[in-house]
């Protein structure tokens, strides 16, 4: 490696950076040529530019476009900060661009948003920028603040079952209001029989916990009427309950929006609870000094448009 007081800054300017980039995304200099309002020859001599600089070819000529070298997708990530720090250093809110920003964003994020909003976003993330990438962690509650506080990810999703009062450390942003719902296979005896407490009490459910079987606000609401439910089994996770159910006669109490997104995928249908207590309200939480950070107050703003319906 290469002494960095033998190395002349001078020699690296953001076109540098932003060409190579574009090539790793498009792997054809004509594409970049295009995309950046640029000449072939111009793409062409910044190549040679930066050959020169990593003493590398950095990208391989193949019948199919340019192949990155080894060299070249370890440069990726750290040449994607770098452009990243220095947008940030340039941009406000008022001149953000959402289509021109290259970041990685680290979403702290469980089970209902990876089944709900996260697929949402990343679609429509895609469609604006293909430099923003997402990058989540199955963390919620305060191990979610915590890695906020340290910096292990950018921003968390979901439900926080304690108030986030704590204003000098976190931003705290209601994205929406969800409520509990009872899913079954299509066609279940239970669903085609009067609707109460007693028959939703007794029937066969499951129970999605990662923690083992646990009580939530629907038990603690069944036990103030004298009610208890009777589970048969724990799953870990939304899409594994969905499966079970799809093909037995258990019923799952889960949040509306993943019963409704998914009637068709696995067959089932859904219906009220028989009880009230079963309602949250979905945050998202980021860290006071990203408060003047544009692509945080975006992002938020994106994720409520996406959970507005």
């Amino acid at each position: 490696m290469r002494d960095i007081n033998n190395i002349d800054l001078r020699l690296v300017d953001t076109t540098l950076l932003m060409i190579f980039l574009g090539i790793m995304r498009h792997r054809q200099a004509t594409a970049v040529a295009r995309e950046m309002g640029l000449t072939q020859p111009a793409v062409s001599h910044a190549l040679k530019r930066l050959r020169a600089l990593y003493d590398d070819p950095l990208f391989l000529r193949r019948a199919h476009g340019l192949e990155p070298t080894a060299l070249a997708r370890d440069l990726e990530p750290k040449i994607r900060r770098i452009v990243r720090l220095i947008s940030e250093t340039l941009l406000d809110d008022a001149e953000f661009d959402p289509t021109e920003t290259v970041v990685n964003m680290r979403i702290g994020a469980f089970d209902y948003e990876h089944a709900t909003i996260l697929p949402e976003l990343v679609a429509e993330l895609r469609a604006i920028n293909t430099n923003i990438g997402i990058h989540t962690y199955p963390l919620t509650n305060r191990e979610a603040l915590d890695a906020l506080v340290h910096g292990r990810i950018d921003m968390a999703i979901g439900y926080f079952d304690f108030p986030i009062t704590d204003t000098e450390t976190f931003i705290a942003d209601t994205l929406c209001a969800e409520h509990y719902v009872v899913a079954a296979r299509q066609g279940h005896p239970l669903f085609s029989d009067p609707w109460t407490l007693e028959h939703f009490a007794a029937a066969d459910h499951l129970l999605i916990s990662p923690f083992g079987p646990v009580k939530n606000m629907v038990d603690h609401a069944l036990q103030l009427r004298g009610h208890t439910r009777n589970v048969q089994t724990t799953v870990p996770s939304l899409f594994a309950a969905l499966s079970i159910v799809e093909q037995s006669d258990l019923v799952v109490t889960l949040p509306s929006r993943v019963a409704q997104r998914n009637v068709i995928r696995f067959k089932i249908t859904h219906k009220p609870l028989p009880i009230d207590g079963g309602a949250f309200d979905l945050h998202s939480v980021r860290h006071v000094r990203d408060s003047k950070s544009a692509i945080h107050s975006w992002m938020v703003e994106r994720l409520k448009m996406l959970v507005s319906d």
